[in-house]
């Protein structure tokens, strides 16, 4: 049996008419959707806790960081609002945060299964495995970044005593967001690189001569993502894409050593 051979019998293509691809693209838009909403509803019915947690880090400075804040407030950790619907649209957005999580796996199992017909059994094989380890990658990314937001508040609250920071509320919100949201995705950095291993991109051998760059570009981005610049944050997190960069060459070398096997296994059934 021929490599050509073998690859076409390993794809499995599952052919569909253009109403039957609409009609599933429509049921997985609709059980998307009603993940989202489920997350929605949750989001507003633990409103207080997802305030409360959301506000954790800037509740978590010291008080005389928070009283030059905003006076009078320290014991509340109280935010402002400069709008008059900037309470309504804060309350969206932490409730639009639970949704996200909710509906995060669901709505990634959609698009899975939606592309799913058009994959090869391998492909397949590791797909869902794929989508579990990026939703985990970004949170604990995302978790991590709650340790470096006082860091970061700190720093930009202190930065100049001469001006009095009044923390708007969905102002606050965008910036733990936005840190949260860089984290997760800075996180995600192994994963592309085994993905690039998977599709042959990039090599174990690549890597590892490309290893200064790929630490430069990790302190690099962890300076940019780090909210108060600070040595210490700026360590940490680019001690740790050090560390996911070794574990991707390690997983890309273990990937070339079974297309090795797989090659000559291969190899023997042609002779």
């Amino acid at each position: 049996m021929t490599a050509t051979a073998d690859r076409r019998r390993e794809y499995v293509g599952e052919e569909m008419t253009l109403v039957e691809h609409l009609r599933e693209l429509r049921t997985r838009l609709i059980r998307s959707a009603i993940a989202i909403a489920v997350g929605f509803v949750l989001g507003f019915i633990l409103h207080d806790q997802v305030i409360n947690l959301l506000k954790a880090p800037y509740c978590s400075l010291p008080e005389d960081v928070r009283q030059s804040a905003l006076d009078g407030a320290t014991e509340s950790c109280a935010l402002v609002s400069l709008t008059p619907a900037g309470a309504f649209l804060f309350s969206i957005k932490a409730a639009a945060v639970v949704a996200i999580l909710v509906a995060a796996p669901v709505v990634a199992y959609q698009i899975l299964r939606f592309v799913a017909p058009g994959l090869r059994p391998i492909e397949r094989q590791y797909s869902i495995p794929f989508v579990i380890a990026t939703f985990l990658l970004f949170l604990a990314g995302a978790a991590v970044s709650f340790y470096v937001l006082p860091q970061g508040l700190a720093f930009l609250l202190n930065f100049n005593e001469e001006i009095v920071s009044v923390l708007d509320a969905n102002a606050y919100m965008s910036f733990v967001l936005t840190t949260m949201i860089g984290f997760g995705i800075s996180f995600e950095f192994p994963l592309v690189l085994i993905v690039l291993s998977f599709a042959g991109l990039v090599t174990s051998k690549g890597l590892r001569e490309a290893r200064r760059y790929f630490i430069f570009g990790a302190f690099v981005l962890a300076a940019v993502v780090t909210p108060g610049q600070d040595i210490i944050t700026l360590t940490i997190l680019g001690g740790i894409l050090t560390v996911f960069f070794e574990i991707a060459v390690i997983a890309a070398w273990l990937i070339e050593r079974r297309r090795a096997r797989a090659a000559a296994r291969l190899g023997t059934v042609g002779a």
